[in-house]
């Protein structure tokens, strides 16, 4: 397949293009810069080349959501950045002559709300109705103009990405190594996470597997309390976790709305893309990934 992938030089991106590449498959990277073709979401502009022979696009542009504190402005950003550049994907596509079949979206487990308490969450779930899960519905609904045009559209609702690359894993671990570690609020809030690896595959699967459609979880079937991982991280990187837990109040006061990110958490449920699928994971439990994950 000629897969074309829209912010693929980011974390997921570009672990996905080595193990696309790595199967024989050719990847063009669609970026602002850096990319093999440019586009500007803003200017509203596509480098009318960028589709040519493309038979897949996945989709897993938009701004950070946790690398600037969450005011109007901002938060803004955020959703504009996944909805416009969709927008401006289906614009594109509804114009030119193309091959396209089959588009795969980032979505993110925000969709149900930043914090879950102990419910299970599925794909049917109710939307949540705080920001971050404001901001997920307005992403995954920019994809729907896809289907109108004959696509198949898959949307992977990723949980807490685990790489020794780059993340939310180096972000816990970083106080941990220099002996600044600590629990985040209770400590009892679910951690519904995924290895990079397993990630990846899921992304391969929904590019290649015609039978895929629609949302899929992406997250490993045994979700963590985030007590118990900050001690699995602690025990891996041999560090006592010697600081008592950083209140949830206080957490607020330096992050504001955005420590929600932070003190909430949800237990989210990956059945579905196993019975459907027959997704078979590499990593089930953070106990296991763990043993693959590295700091220094």
């Amino acid at each position: 397949m000629h897969i074309l992938i829209t912010g693929g030089t980011g974390l997921i991106g570009r672990a996905l293009t080595e193990k696309l590449k790595s199967e024989g498959h050719t990847v063009a990277i669609l970026s602002r810069s850096g990319g093999d073709f440019k586009w500007n979401v803003r200017d509203g502009f596509m480098d009318p080349l960028a589709f040519e022979k493309v038979d897949a696009i996945v989709h897993l542009a938009g701004a950070g959501i946790a690398e600037n504190r969450w005011t109007p402005a901002r938060k803004k950003e955020i959703i504009d950045s996944r909805v416009e550049s969709a927008r401006l994907l289906a614009n594109t596509l509804a114009g030119i002559n193309h091959q396209v079949k089959t588009i795969v979206s980032a979505s993110g487990i925000g969709y149900y709300g930043a914090d879950t308490g102990e419910s299970i969450c599925t794909e049917i779930s109710n939307s949540g109705i705080d920001f971050v899960a404001e901001c997920t519905r307005e992403w995954e609904k920019s994809m729907d103009p896809f289907a109108g045009l004959g696509l198949r559209v898959v949307k992977l609702r990723t949980g807490l990405v685990m790489s020794s690359q780059g993340g939310i894993f180096r972000v816990l671990a970083r106080p941990v190594y220099w002996f600044l570690g600590a629990i985040l609020g209770t400590g009892k809030q679910w951690q519904s996470w995924i290895h990079m690896e397993d990630l990846v595959e899921m992304f391969r699967l929904a590019l290649t597997n015609s039978s895929a459609s629609g949302v899929y979880n992406a997250v490993a079937p045994e979700p963590i309390r985030h007590r118990e991982m900050m001690k699995l991280i602690a025990d891996k990187m041999k560090r006592p976790l010697i600081f008592p837990p950083i209140p949830a109040w206080f957490l607020k006061v330096i992050l504001g709305e955005m420590a929600t990110l932070v003190t909430g958490g949800n237990f989210v449920s990956s059945e579905k893309i196993q019975k459907e699928l027959s997704f078979t994971f590499k990593y089930s439990s953070f106990a296991e990934a763990i043993k693959k994950l590295t700091y220094v």
